[in-house]
């Protein structure tokens, strides 16, 4: 996506209107108006059809947030990712006193590649446990390729003896979901599992 041009100020284009009525050429009213010879011509055809400077309406809808609300709305979210779209219309609405809705600001937040995922769940970690971790690595960064060829990585595994704690899917019609085959057995006691 290219860079914005900003709009010609309508004192501009008064000038060159001027300059065009005193019959000087589209090359020298851009030498002193400082514009393209293109940009010129632009305002000079408009000029001629609606015999007036100012930006005509445009077509489609307007935008809601400018430019500088919406990296509000972004910084907001980048220091709290957890923050509902709710809240941070609420808070958008205070701020800059504008009536909108929160899909809209979900949909800047998407314009800006954010979207609504569930959080990963991880082991807890404080300053201590990532200070402890980090000296733990540097301690063993420079640690030659033979220390590293007599160290054992060892991990453990959890095995059900019935049954799975994840999520089975299956295919089956429409009120078949208690026939025999389509139902995941289930036992009291919850299964029993094994260390390894």
């Amino acid at each position: 996506m290219g860079r914005k041009i900003s709009e010609i100020s309508i004192d501009m284009r008064k000038l060159t209107i001027c300059h065009w009525k005193r019959e000087s050429s589209e090359r020298k009213i851009g030498e002193i108006v400082n514009v393209s010879k293109s940009t010129l011509h632009n305002i000079i055809s408009k000029y001629k059809k609606t015999k007036s400077v100012k930006t005509i309406p445009r077509t489609g809808r307007p935008r809601r947030f400018t430019g500088h609300e919406e990296r509000w709305i972004v910084r907001k979210i980048t220091c709290n990712p957890k923050t509902s779209a709710v809240k941070l219309t609420l808070k958008e609405q205070q701020r800059f006193n504008k009536s909108t809705n929160s899909e809209t600001v979900c949909n800047v937040l998407r314009k800006y590649n954010f979207h609504g995922r569930v959080a990963r769940r991880k082991p807890f970690l404080s300053k201590a446990h990532r200070r402890a971790r980090l000296e733990f690595a540097k301690s063993y960064i420079k640690k030659p390729p033979k220390f590293w060829n007599s160290i054992l990585f060892v991990d453990e595994s959890k095995y059900n003896v019935f049954g799975s704690d994840g999520k089975q899917m299956l295919w089956r019609k429409p009120n078949s979901k208690l026939e025999m085959k389509n139902p995941t057995p289930s036992v009291k006691h919850g299964g029993g599992s094994q260390m390894v």
